[in-house]
């Protein structure tokens, strides 16, 4: 598929959800009604990988299992396999290996009877993968052996020289690094030889590593400085930012811990700005930022490295169970039909039992007895059903949240790279706002999928994460600002929390870009709590050390052209609060919102 309509694909996915899942379950395009049903089948494939490429793993399966329904229909061997290998890839996603190598092993059966080597050797690649997978080196071996050998046979060195790079992994799992390392400068050679600078580069970096793996630390750590340069010569930021990530490893044992240490940063930096294995980076950057920080005697910090390196290895496992949870979704219909099945036999056997139980004395009292306690458990099972589905509500709510989480990221990351590109600074200002806008319903819904209670929201954690996130955005470290936060609040319903967390993300962003000119330690001070002198319900209170605002210069402000102030005023009224403007110290700004308006949202 070209690279342009696979992006356009994958926005189109990305954005238009419920259309996308409307077209996976059967109605595709109208303008591919009347298109030749090879031409429907790769567009469902298509589909199911773009679906897979932005996490939309459900409507990825139906994607795929419908290209496979309508390859069956048409029979041709050819679009079969392919759809078979597009369903084990994605069981592959779910970490279902063994299912996955099952319909490999489907598709294989079908690619043999129409006798394409070149997809043959290519479904061989995705079992060996699948087995690697699954840590049996040995299977892995025998399959890409014989994909190798299918590909000399039909003469194609391109498709050879990447399975002799997928050999090279095998090897390096199984410690054989030396071996490793000469697959991979076969892999090199062969680039540099086609000129082929992209491919050459790519290749050089599984080199490097190997580099690394078998001691020649100064070898690698020129390697991964060549990628860099390539990198940044072409403007790749992917490849700079593996690069990053990986030339640590050889500076460490040469002793340039300090080269070292910059570089993970970078590698942090880049993980942040682009989302690419943001946990994967995170945790191995920050445990060997710890490492260096014990070797240099430095074990307070290399504590709080350590933690960070936890909070990323935490978020890794939750995303695999994110994952796990979607096998569970597409389940779940198959199960609810299940139990009415065994729900209906159970009443059938009740009813069997009463009247088995008309049969007089002693057996109508057996009967009695029996049919009582057969009630009994049928009443266990059921509110253990109800439990049960109870349970599964709350996982799937903390799945929406967070989805809606990892879309709202997706737009806050668009933003920056948008904001990239403007030249205008009040353009670029503007967009980082509505970035900031966007992170902080962001973490809202993040709050929410981290906890069992999938409706209210932690204030405290939340008001911390956010006015952090800010003073870090607007360039302040801990050591040079005093951050106040007063939180008797605990938690609010998320329809309050959410319009409520936007107000306090305008309000401290006013203060970071007009209160601290000239203030040489600024001071924010936040507080949530209730205040019985005011009235029943909750009062929020963000108070800077600047040179104060007038209620009246606040008013006429908001009557122009600040949207952020309009803002304010507008989600202040949808809470019925009473907002003030109070010049004391600096500026202080205080909601109330009403206790009525709080038990509405509850």
């Amino acid at each position: 598929m070209p690279l342009r309509i696979s992006l356009l694909l994958l926005l189109a996915l990305a954005f238009t959800g419920v259309p996308v899942l409307a077209q996976v379950q059967g109605m595709l395009p109208e303008s591919l009604s009347k298109a030749p049903d090879s031409v429907k089948t790769w567009t469902l494939r298509e589909m199911g990988d773009s679906l897979v490429r932005i996490g939309q793993l459900t409507p990825a399966k139906l994607a795929y299992q419908e290209s496979l329904s309508r390859s069956l229909v048409v029979g041709n061997p050819t679009d079969i396999g392919i759809s078979y290998r597009g369903v084990g890839y994605w069981y592959q996603q779910v970490n279902e290996y063994q299912r996955a190598i099952d319909q490999y092993q489907q598709a294989l059966g079908y690619l043999r009877k129409s006798n394409k080597p070149v997809q043959i050797a290519r479904t061989m690649k995705f079992i060996s993968s699948a087995y690697m997978q699954l840590n049996d080196l040995k299977n892995a071996r025998v399959y890409l052996e014989q994909a190798m050998q299918i590909a000399r046979q039909s003469k194609k060195p391109e498709l050879e020289i990447e399975l002799i790079g997928e050999l090279a992994i095998i090897e390096a799992k199984r410690n054989h690094h030396q071996q490793a390392l000469v697959l991979n400068r076969r892999v090199v050679d062969f680039h540099r030889a086609r000129s082929d600078s992209n491919a050459y580069y790519s290749s050089l970096f599984n080199l490097a590593i190997e580099y690394k793996n078998t001691g020649q630390y100064r070898r690698a750590e020129q390697t991964f400085r060549d990628i860099l340069a390539f990198a940044q010569r072409t403007d790749d930021s992917y490849l700079a930012g593996y690069a990053y990530a990986n030339l640590p490893n050889a500076l460490i044992p040469q002793g340039k811990l300090d080269e070292a240490a910059a570089y993970c940063k970078r590698a942090i930096t880049w993980s942040e700005q682009t989302g690419a294995e943001k946990f994967n980076i995170r945790e191995e950057a920050f445990g060997i930022l710890s490492h260096i920080e014990q070797q240099r005697g430095n074990y307070r910090q290399a504590l709080l490295y350590y933690q960070r390196q936890m909070t990323s290895h935490d978020s890794v496992y939750n995303a695999i169970k994110n994952r796990q949870l979607v096998e569970m979704e597409t389940r779940f219909q198959t199960q609810e039909k299940e139990a009415q099945i065994n729900t209906l036999a159970t009443i059938n056997q009740q009813k069997t039992r009463q009247v088995w139980a008309g049969v007089g004395g002693m057996v109508m009292l057996s009967g009695l007895l029996g049919t009582l306690f057969l009630l009994y458990r049928s009443g266990q099972r059921k509110q253990a059903k109800i439990q049960h589905q109870s349970d599964q509500l709350t996982v799937l709510m903390r799945e929406l949240h967070h989805r809606v989480k990892n879309n709202l990221a997706i737009v806050a990351s668009l933003l920056r790279l948008q904001s990239n590109r403007l030249d205008d600074e009040k353009a670029v200002a503007a967009v980082r706002v509505g970035q900031q806008r966007v992170e902080a319903m962001s973490l809202i819904h993040q709050r929410l999928y981290q906890t069992d209670n999938v409706s209210s929201v932690n204030m405290r954690e939340f008001l911390t994460d956010l006015s952090e996130s800010l003073m870090r955005a607007y360039g302040y470290s801990t050591d040079e600002f005093d951050l106040q936060l007063n939180i008797d609040q605990n938690t609010l319903d998320v329809d309050v929390a959410m319009p409520l967390g936007l107000i306090v993300n305008e309000l401290i962003t006013n203060a970071f870009k007009y209160a601290y000119a000239g203030v040489s330690r600024p001071i924010l001070r936040i507080a949530l709590y209730q205040n019985p002198a005011i009235g029943p319900g909750v009062t929020l209170e963000v108070q800077d050390n600047g040179p104060g605002l007038d209620a009246t210069d606040w008013q006429r402000a908001g009557q122009k052209t600040s949207f952020g102030r309009r803002l304010v005023q507008s989600l202040s009224e949808q809470l019925d609060g009473e907002l003030s403007v109070i010049r004391q110290n600096g500026t202080l700004f205080r909601l109330h919102i009403p206790q009525y308006k709080l038990r509405a949202a509850a």
